[in-house]
């Protein structure tokens, strides 16, 4: 049996004949990106991996993903030059069934602010496809920063040619707000292969490619457990290893089961990923837990960048149960501990509505909310635009975010755009910082 190169059986395409290799050059010259593959002349001659992403980036470290296609041993190499003239390479690490033959690779000593290419190795076989991503600045560092945020992706829903559109607008980085996958839904998982299952098949080659040239801020809503779960569910503990299994994310030094994290990028920006699942207890009215809600409080109080975006997978502004209106109190007591502390530049990031917004906070004249998506799921239609809250309202098609933040001098400004797949511009907000917090520009 002839084996096609395993680049193409990633992506789930099997030319076999001169016409359909014909077919494939030309999609490769639509998608505008596949001129740089080599192919192989057979699967023993490439590396191993069927999937790359990299995330959890810092100005000195990241966490490559891979995947391969049987149990393996490999190593990565990585290098600021796309020629591989030079490159430093890792410790051999090896997949197994045990976790579905990924594995989790740590890079350190990177310099900041600078892009690099990582393949994997086999010994004695050809390296693999080169993937990529930047560094971050450092925190003193002036400069812009773009990025692009969404959630809700579901298989159905596929193929996520969204994804492509954010690709093309070449982010530094990629937040996934999550609903990475929708384990509840179809066939229900259960056990830990049926979650495996679902993350191998919303990885389709849109969503490959995105992830093989910029890096990933993953977090997790409901549906990568289980419909509006709470810290009780019994499936909580399985759906989070498959999580952990399935994105590239830095494992706590001393609590290897938290997902909430900061990141800084540069003077101007700095990312709070709140963990809106696996701590909430309606018993005890709270969603983030003593220990989360402490950490972001000190963590805001202690932060000099510019902008510091809160990004929650549920919504702040809405007064909805399972969103944070379930949760008045402890809303209350973060929105009143940023004026109390007279904390600026706080901007609020959500998904999991199915709509696009901008939400006023409740009960604050300066608080606004900007919420995305889905990137591929249903539209929400229950929802009505003519609620208050609302200064922007859009629930026609799929959507992300495209987030700028510019140091331009005096004034930090930071322009929040979304897009549908078509790339067209359906609203934009342009914000400055100034002394007296952020302003709508003039």
């Amino acid at each position: 049996m002839k084996l096609e190169p395993r680049w193409i059986r990633g992506w789930g395409l099997a030319p076999t004949d001169m016409k359909e290799w014909v077919w494939l050059i030309w999609f490769c010259g639509v998608l505008g990106g596949c001129a740089s593959i080599e192919i192989p002349d057979s699967v023993e001659q490439q590396g191993s991996e069927i999937n790359c992403a990299v995330g959890d980036v810092t100005p000195h470290k990241a966490i490559v993903w891979v995947q391969t296609t049987g149990a393996q041993t490999l190593k990565i190499q990585y290098s600021t030059d796309p020629q591989w003239s030079t490159f430093q390479e890792t410790t051999m690490v090896s997949t197994s069934p045990e976790t579905d033959f990924t594995t989790h690779i740590p890079l350190t000593t990177l310099t900041p602010k600078t892009r690099y290419w990582y393949r994997s190795l086999v010994p004695g076989k050809d390296p693999g496809r080169s993937c990529q991503f930047i560094t971050a600045p450092l925190e003193d560092e002036a400069t812009t920063v773009t990025f692009v945020i969404g959630g809700d992706t579901r298989h159905g829903f596929q193929p996520f040619s969204i994804m492509e559109t954010m690709r093309k607008v070449s982010p530094d980085f990629f937040v996934f707000l999550g609903d990475t996958i929708y384990a509840d839904k179809d066939t229900p998982a259960r056990e830990l292969s049926d979650y495996w299952h679902k993350y191998r098949d919303n990885r389709d080659e849109f969503a490959q490619r995105l992830f093989a040239e910029t890096s990933v801020y993953a977090m997790w809503d409901d549906h990568e457990v289980d419909g509006d779960f709470t810290s009780t569910n019994p499936l909580m503990p399985i759906g989070r290893q498959a999580f952990f299994t399935y994105w590239p994310i830095r494992q706590h030094a001393t609590d290897s089961t938290r997902l909430f994290r900061a990141f800084r990028w540069g003077k101007a920006v700095e990312l709070f990923l709140l963990d809106t699942r696996q701590y909430r207890n309606p018993g005890s009215n709270t969603m983030l837990g003593t220990v989360q809600k402490q950490w972001l409080l000190e963590q805001l109080a202690a932060s000099s960048a510019t902008f510091k975006f809160i990004i929650s997978s549920v919504p702040f502004s809405d007064p909805r149960v399972d969103k944070w209106g379930e949760y008045p109190d402890e809303r209350d007591e973060i929105l009143g501990y940023l004026n109390k502390m007279g904390i600026t530049g706080v901007l609020f990031l959500a998904g999991d509505l199915h709509i696009g917004a901008v939400s006023r906070m409740p009960g604050m004249t300066d608080h606004k909310e900007y919420i995305f998506g889905p990137l591929a799921s249903s539209m929400n239609n229950y929802i009505s635009p003519g609620e208050r809250r609302f200064e922007y309202f859009y629930n026609v098609s799929p959507n992300f975010g495209k987030i700028t933040v510019h140091p331009d001098g005096l004034k930090t400004s930071v322009r929040i755009e979304w897009f549908d797949a078509n790339q067209t511009l359906l609203h934009q907000v342009i914000l400055e910082e100034n002394q007296t917090g952020i302003m709508p520009s003039q």
